[in-house]
């Protein structure tokens, strides 16, 4: 565990997943004397098979030796679902991710894909700047309408940019909430990206909602998600939102999201919008 802010993470991590964890889940009884709501360090020690001091230690986020088998042990004794367990060995450097320090180059034809497709759909690096959008991706999230050092970054926006809380004004926590945790699953594949810190840092001296829900430590897997927004021009929109990291060499972690109507009403939004487009384009020629 070499960076600072991992092991810090670690630490809270560990701490919040053991709070939550009630000793009835594991077969422990509560007692009359337990001061805390889930298990005691020992407890976890005790079901993990690992030493009462390196458990601590561990959790005290000091750099020590920290095995596979011992972590898998960690995370079955918490009960962490799959993507927890898979975010644990994230913080704790197992296996040690590839810092990503280069410049994402998306493929010359994803472009192309994205203008093809008949909804929104965009692309993001692994800090959340949007590389690249479609047309209908601009209608629906105005990328160009806020400015400032994280103008296009698609965190930042959604915390600091008055219409994207409109827009997502029917489901804005849970919506907020499953986008930190896809972020915080990033931020722990590429530690050694420095831009996640000037970020997170910037957003905690700026949100105290950011600070808020960050402090709950969700993590998200790259799935499928059910989005509602409330469109200024074409009311509400659901869709399901797909995520698809991109493995083609110089484009390695960005994620393109596409948009998929979830109801008719949508659908015909999204008409209405490509309607719109077309007119729009047809006016400019003219």
């Amino acid at each position: 565990m070499e960076h600072s802010r991992q092991r810090t993470e670690l630490k809270a991590f560990l701490r919040t997943r053991r709070a939550a964890l009630p000793p009835e889940a594991v077969g422990l009884s509560r007692g009359a004397r337990r001061l805390t709501p889930g298990l005691r360090r020992e407890e976890v020690a005790a079901l993990a098979n690992v030493g009462i001091t390196w458990y601590t230690w561990l959790e005290q986020g000091r750099a020590i030796n920290v095995s596979a088998a011992a972590l898998t042990r960690i995370a079955q004794a918490l009960q962490l679902s799959a993507t927890d367990e898979a975010y644990l060995f994230h913080l704790a450097g197992l296996p040690h991710a590839e810092p990503v320090t280069r410049r994402i180059v998306l493929p010359p034809s994803l472009q192309g894909l994205l203008d093809l497709y008949q909804a929104p759909a965009f692309v993001i690096d692994p800090v959340f700047d949007v590389l690249a959008f479609n047309a209908m991706a601009d209608r629906l999230y105005r990328f160009d309408d806020f400015d400032g050092r994280f103008a296009r970054n698609h965190l930042w926006n959604a915390f600091m940019n008055p219409l994207r809380r409109e827009l997502y004004a029917p489901s804005y926590e849970p919506g907020l909430l499953n986008l930190l945790g896809v972020f915080r699953m990033s931020h722990a594949a590429h530690p050694d990206d420095p831009r996640f810190d000037v970020l997170i840092d910037a957003l905690s001296e700026a949100s105290p909602l950011f600070v808020d829900l960050w402090q709950r430590h969700e993590v998200s897997p790259l799935r499928a998600w059910s989005a509602h927004f409330n469109h200024p021009e074409f009311g509400e929109i659901r869709v399901h939102s797909n995520r698809f990291p991109l493995r083609d060499g110089k484009a390695d972690g960005a994620v393109v999201f596409f948009f998929v109507p979830e109801d008719e009403a949508t659908t015909q939004s999204f008409a209405r919008m490509t309607e719109c487009l077309r007119e729009e384009e047809g006016t400019t020629a003219a």
